[in-house]
């Protein structure tokens, strides 16, 4: 098996940022699966909202497959450019084929990866709809984001910097604004299938910025925080997975 970092490069490689889908190739795939878990990316291209383009969340679509691939989940993310935004329309092509997958293969928790701003003071965020959307994971969740070292504000004295903060249903609840409706709102109104929003900041996930990524280049996210991401990423999966099987 590849260093991890290597194999996110090797993954994000098939994600063309900027480029539509030609005529014989998916602008979404999937991966298929042996537990009960989907990690969505429906930000990993280019995507599209309300007629402007709104920049790819680079690394998210490689991190859901990474981890698919350590853990036996499911993996849906974009790989080409979209003309619509699966985390904000209904009725789009993404949450059709959500739909498809959760009614055959019996999903039963839906983790959907975004990337926030550089901007952002956080390195984490969590989005539950305020606990709505996973009444019976979200402790879980929070837990093993804690034992990776995530804190929240408050919680502890020595934070080496805003990499490790962790924000709980504050900066993104995942419940939309106005007329959004999110991938998490969608599978937990619309579906039934619990599931939780994870926002990740450029310094976690990013490996090493492309030429044709949106944001500035140069830039490097910190190499033993991504790997620190993939881990909590592995354990919150595989902790799901075998809440599902045990109490399905």
């Amino acid at each position: 098996m590849p260093d991890l970092l290597e194999r996110l490069v090797e993954l994000e490689a098939d994600v063309l940022y900027r480029e539509p889908a030609g005529e014989e190739e998916p602008r979404i795939d999937s991966l298929p699966g042996t537990t009960p878990v989907l990690l969505s990316a429906p930000h990993g291209a280019i995507h599209t909202r309300r007629g402007e383009p709104k920049e790819e969340e680079e690394f998210t679509a490689a991190l859901a497959r990474l981890v698919a691939e350590l853990t036996g989940a499911y993996a849906l993310y974009t790989r080409r450019k979209s003309p619509t935004d699966p985390n904000w329309y209904r009725d789009v092509p993404y949450k059709r084929r959500l739909n498809r997958i959760a009614a055959r293969d019996g999903i039963g928790f839906v983790l959907d990866v975004h990337g926030t701003a550089p901007s952002r003071d956080l390195g984490i965020a969590l989005g539950t709809m305020h606990g709505r959307s996973c009444p019976e994971h979200r402790g879980l969740i929070i837990r093993l984001l804690e034992e990776h070292g995530f804190r929240r504000p408050g919680d502890a004295i020595d934070y080496p910097d805003h990499l490790d903060t962790l924000d709980v249903d504050e900066t993104f609840t995942a419940e939309g604004v106005g007329d959004q409706e999110t991938v998490t709102a969608f599978a937990w109104d619309t579906l039934g299938i619990p599931s939780a929003q994870l926002e990740l900041h450029p310094g976690i996930r990013v490996v090493e910025r492309r030429e044709d990524a949106t944001l500035p280049r140069p830039f490097h996210g910190d190499p033993r925080r991504i790997r620190r991401t993939v881990q909590v990423l592995v354990d919150v999966v595989e902790a799901i997975s075998s809440r599902e099987t045990t109490h399905g």
